[in-house]
């Protein structure tokens, strides 16, 4: 079964400018691999002095078996972001869209 997901993410303790485009490049890697580049935006952000990448949805999407996909994207997006910054921390936001009337 199919469900219509949406999220955000957030990808904190980036050590400076440098990883934190790399880590936006890793993440670009990481939509295009699950098929959702062109539905996801990212970008870098300065908070508190610091580097941190976001990004989200621009719009739901059908996910197949969403209930085992979405802890899988969750360890992909953490394994990716440390790939180019090794101390990342990552959080998810989920909102299901269809659920939520």
């Amino acid at each position: 079964m199919s469900a219509n997901i949406s999220f955000t993410f957030r990808v904190t303790a980036i050590e400076d400018e440098g990883r934190a485009r790399a880590v936006v490049e890793e993440l670009r890697e990481l939509m295009r691999d699950e098929s959702i580049g062109g539905q996801v935006s990212i970008g870098i952000v300065l908070e508190r002095g610091g580097h941190v990448v976001t990004g989200g949805t621009d719009f739901p999407v059908s996910v197949s078996r969403s209930h085992l996909w979405c802890p899988e994207f969750e360890k992909s997006l953490a394994w990716y972001a440390r790939e180019a910054a090794p101390s990342a921390t990552c959080t998810v936001e989920w909102s299901y869209p269809d659920e939520e009337h």
